[in-house]
């Protein structure tokens, strides 16, 4: 029998509506993407110190946060509460506490910044010493402000890094690149179960073996073959399980309640949606206000956060995805009981 042009009509219009979304999904994060409420710690002196530095970092989208201590700081961005810090000594010095683990783009734009303010210190403090200068006649007086000024021209930016990647991938290539295998392959191994195997309950149990060996060869890549974690394997392994086994039961369940067309929806959801929205490749803060937290509540996004959590800052901060992608395996079992299409 041959389509319809209704038929012809309306898949050209869906096919549309996809490709839009995908559009959308990649360009819209990429073009818009910076700076958005990333949290932030600032160790000052005083108080009127924390407002001049801190109000340009608000206006540049940071959420700054005030602390005391470089302890309190380790243990903030141990907890994942923030991704770094800029302590300003009482004598000027500038100093810049990076988790290169919990995102490099935010290690780099706190780089950035500190470098920034040692500058300006160098352009103020140049004129000023230039000023007395021009007026001091004391051949020794003129031999301390040019030490002065050699001193300040010579200073730089200190680098704490609290938090990083092994040796063997220092920026973390190895799980940003890992994004959009997550996404496609959690969804082509689940398609390929789905299709592959006969018996509604037999899926069931191929999606479980899929998890639970698909997590131990991930982790397998990413730690051993890579060299992005050096955590507990096991651990991680786990956290990657939950991830594949969300993937792939919500393949499943709307593969049994609304057949190939369920399909459609999950590759939607998983890979053009799911991929450029992990934050994997910067942090979910750093895409347009909305877009990262969504991101989040999708399988790769929670997957990602979760195997960074783990893997890198002791399990800190993965009771959200875990509750994610949990809710993604739960739901997925839902539709997969009351679904009656197993032999689609």
């Amino acid at each position: 029998m041959k389509s319809s042009w209704k038929f012809i009509l309306g898949l050209t219009i869906a096919l549309t509506a996809v490709l839009s979304i995908m559009m959308t999904a990649f360009s819209v994060p990429a073009v818009n993407s910076g700076v958005h409420q990333v949290p932030i710690g600032l160790i000052t002196p005083d108080d009127p110190t924390y407002q001049k530095v801190s109000e340009p970092l608000k206006a540049k989208g940071f959420k700054v946060e005030q602390y005391k201590s470089e302890n309190t700081v380790k243990k903030q961005v141990d907890e994942r509460k923030i991704y770094g810090a800029i302590a300003l000594s009482d004598t000027g010095d500038v100093t810049v506490y990076q988790a290169t683990a919990a995102s490099s783009a935010v290690a780099q734009a706190l780089n950035q910044i500190g470098t920034g303010i040692v500058e300006q210190q160098k352009v103020v403090g140049t004129k000023q010493l230039a000023a007395t200068a021009q007026q001091a006649t004391d051949p020794v007086m003129l031999k301390t402000i040019n030490a002065r000024m050699t001193a300040l021209q010579a200073k730089q930016v200190k680098i704490v890094e609290l938090k990083s990647f092994p040796k063997a991938d220092p920026k973390g290539t190895g799980l940003a690149a890992g994004a959009l295998p997550i996404a496609l392959g959690g969804w082509i191994g689940s398609v390929a179960i789905v299709k592959a195997v006969k018996g509604k309950w037999q899926k069931f149990a191929a999606i479980l073996c899929f998890a639970m060996i698909g997590g131990l060869g991930l982790i397998a890549v990413i730690q051993f073959g890579i060299g992005t974690f050096d955590g507990n394997y096991w651990l991680t392994s786990l956290g990657a399980m939950l991830g594949i086994a969300a993937t792939g039961f919500f393949v499943l369940g709307l593969l049994e309640v609304i057949g190939n067309w369920g399909l459609a929806i999950a590759a939607i959801t998983l890979i053009l949606l799911g991929n450029p929205l992990s934050g994997l490749t910067s942090a979910p803060e750093m895409l347009p206000s909305g877009w990262g937290a969504f991101g989040q509540l999708l399988p790769p996004g929670a997957t990602g956060t979760l195997l960074r959590n783990l893997a890198l800052f002791d399990g800190h901060a993965a009771l959200m995805p875990i509750a994610v992608l949990s809710s993604y395996v739960l739901v997925g079992m839902l539709l997969f009981k009351l679904g009656n299409k197993s032999e689609i």
